[in-house]
C-alpha cells in the first residue's frame, strides 16, 4: 500500500504522522534534540496517553458504586480489559493486572511452582530477571531443581533442542521469553510448547513477552502457554501497570485472592482505571495504524494488519542497521564493531541487539553516542538485569540498540554515521 514502501518501511508521510502523535520523538527537557534508540528501556509515549490519564486520574470514584461516575469508570476498566483481550488474541482464559508484567509473572510463576507436582523447573540463560529471578527463587522454596538452557554464543539465541532437553515428565514450568530483550532473538513459541508438551502433555508454560509484544503478531489462543505477560508501558503506554492472560487451569489454581470473590478472581485491591483507560487509548492508536493496511473495521482485524506492518519496518530499519545504503557502511561492514550473533535471516529478530566498539567499554561508548552526536542507547554491564546472558556470551559489556516504528532510515544513518566516526 502507499504507507508502505517496497522494502516494508513505513513511507516518510505516514511515519511523521505516527511521529506526531508521540511525546519527545526527537528531544527531551534533559537532553535537547537526540535520537532514542532505547525501547527496550521504555518506548516513547503517545500523546493520547498521557491527556488520557490527566483527565481520569482527577476522578475520585470507585467502581461499582452506583452512580454515574462509578458506572463511568467501571466502563473503562471493562474496556481496557477487552482491548487486552484484542491485542493478545485471547477468547478464554482471565486477564491479570499487576503493578508490572514482572509481578504478574512472579504471581503466576509462584501459584504453579506451589501448587503443581514436578521436582525441577526449566528456563534459560537469556531470560530477563523476571523469569530468571521468580524461577530460581520458587526453585529454591518449592525443593525444586532449576534448569537453565543453555545460549549459544554463535547465534545468541537458545535452540529449541537446547530447551526441550531440560523438560521431562518431572517439570512443573517452562517459562522462557517470545522475543529477547538483549540479542533480539524471537522464539517459536507455538512450536516449544507444543514439543515440549510432547514430552508431558500437561506442562504448565509461562511466556514473557514484554520486548516482543510491542513489535510482533501475538495470538496466545494459538500457542496454549497458561501464562503471556507483557508490559504496556514498552508498547506506548505508562508504567504502573502490568498485563497477563492465564489460562482457565491457571486461573483456578489456589492462589491470593479475596474472600467471597470467585475462584478465577485475580484482581487485588481497587483497580486504577486511568491505566486501563491509557492502555485502550493504546490499542486505539495500534487500531489507527492497521486501518492503513485493511478495509476491515473491527479492532482486532485492525490489530493484526497494525502489527504486521510494524514487524516489516522494523525488519528494515533492522536490515539497514547490518548492511548499511550506498552512503553509510552497516555494522556488519565496520571493521571495529563486533555484532553479537546476528543471522543474515533476520525474519526471527527485532530490532535489539548487543554490539561492542574495539578498544570501549559499553558505558564509555554509550556516553560519547550520547554527548557527541546526541544518541540514546543502553549499556548492558554485569548487573542484575545482564549478568547471566552476558557470562554466557562470554562478553564482559555491550552497547544494546532497540528501536521502533517510530525510527527513521535518517536516524539509522546517523547512527552509523556516528559508529564509523567512534572507530580507533
Amino acid at each position: 500500500m502507499a504507507e508502505q514502501a517496497e522494502n516494508g518501511m513505513f513511507s516518510s508521510d505516514f511515519l511523521a504522522k505516527i511521529r506526531d502523535k508521540f511525546l519527545y520523538v526527537d528531544w527531551d527537557p534533559y537532553s535537547g534534540q537526540r535520537i532514542y534508540l532505547e525501547a527496550s528501556g521504555g518506548s516513547l509515549r503517545l500523546r493520547s496517553v498521557l491527556e488520557t490519564l490527566a483527565k481520569e486520574a482527577a476522578i475520585p470514584d470507585e467502581l461499582f458504586r452506583f452512580n454515574p461516575a462509578s458506572d463511568y469508570i467501571t466502563q473503562w476498566v471493562n474496556k481496557g480489559v477487552e482491548d487486552v483481550r484484542i491485542f493478545l488474541g485471547a477468547k478464554s482464559g482471565e486477564i491479570i493486572p499487576a503493578h508490572s508484567a514482572t509481578q504478574a509473572m512472579f504471581r503466576a510463576i509462584n501459584t504453579i511452582t506451589t501448587n503443581i507436582p514436578g521436582t525441577n523447573i526449566v528456563t534459560t540463560e537469556l531470560e530477563h530477571p523476571s523469569v530468571l529471578g521468580a524461577t530460581n527463587y520458587y526453585a529454591q522454596s518449592t525443593g525444586k531443581e532449576w534448569r537453565v538452557a543453555k545460549l549459544s554464543k554463535e547465534t545468541s539465541t537458545v535452540p529449541i533442542n537446547t530447551i526441550l532437553e531440560n523438560v521431562d515428565k518431572d517439570t512443573c514450568l517452562l517459562a522462557f521469553q517470545h522475543g529477547s530483550n538483549q540479542t533480539g532473538a524471537i522464539n517459536d513459541v507455538k512450536t516449544i510448547i507444543q514439543e515440549a508438551r510432547k514430552i508431558k502433555p500437561d506442562l504448565y508454560v509461562l511466556v514473557d513477552a514484554v520486548q516482543y509484544a510491542p513489535h510482533g503478531q501475538i495470538d496466545v489462543e494459538d500457542y496454549g502457554a497458561d501464562a503471556y505477560a507483557f508490559g504496556p508501558y514498552k508498547a506506548y503506554c505508562v508504567k504502573g501497570i502490568g498485563f497477563a492472560h492465564i489460562s482457565e487451569r491457571l486461573a483456578k489454581l489456589p492462589h491470593e485472592n479475596l474472600l467471597g470473590k470467585p475462584e478465577n478472581n485475580w484482581v487485588l485491591g481497587s483497580p486504577a482505571h486511568m491505566m486501563y483507560a491509557c492502555w485502550s487509548v493504546t490499542v486505539d492508536y495500534l487500531c489507527w495504524v492497521g486501518s492503513h493496511f485493511t478495509g476491515s473495521k473491527d479492532r482486532r482485524d485492525q490489530m493484526i494488519a497494525s502489527k504486521d506492518a510494524i514487524h516489516a519496518h522494523m525488519k528494515a530499519l533492522l536490515h539497514r542497521i547490518m548492511h548499511g545504503t550506498d552512503e553509510f557502511e552497516g555494522l556488519l561492514e565496520q571493521e571495529h564493531v563486533t555484532v553479537c550473533g546476528m543471522p543474515e535471516d533476520i525474519q526471527d529478530r527485532l530490532c535489539i541487539f548487543l554490539f561492542r566498539l574495539a578498544g570501549m567499554d559499553s558505558s564509555t561508548a554509550m556516553s560519547r553516542y550520547n554527548q557527541e552526536h546526541g544518541i540514546r542507547l543502553a549499556a548492558r554491564i554485569r548487573d542484575a538485569y545482564s549478568s547471566v546472558p552476558l557470562d554466557a556470551l562470554g562478553w564482559p559489556d555491550a552497547v544494546r540498540l532497540s528501536a521502533c516504528h517510530y525510527n527513521t532510515p535518517e536516524e539509522i544513518d546517523r547512527f552509523l554515521k556516528a559508529t564509523k566516526e567512534l572507530a580507533g
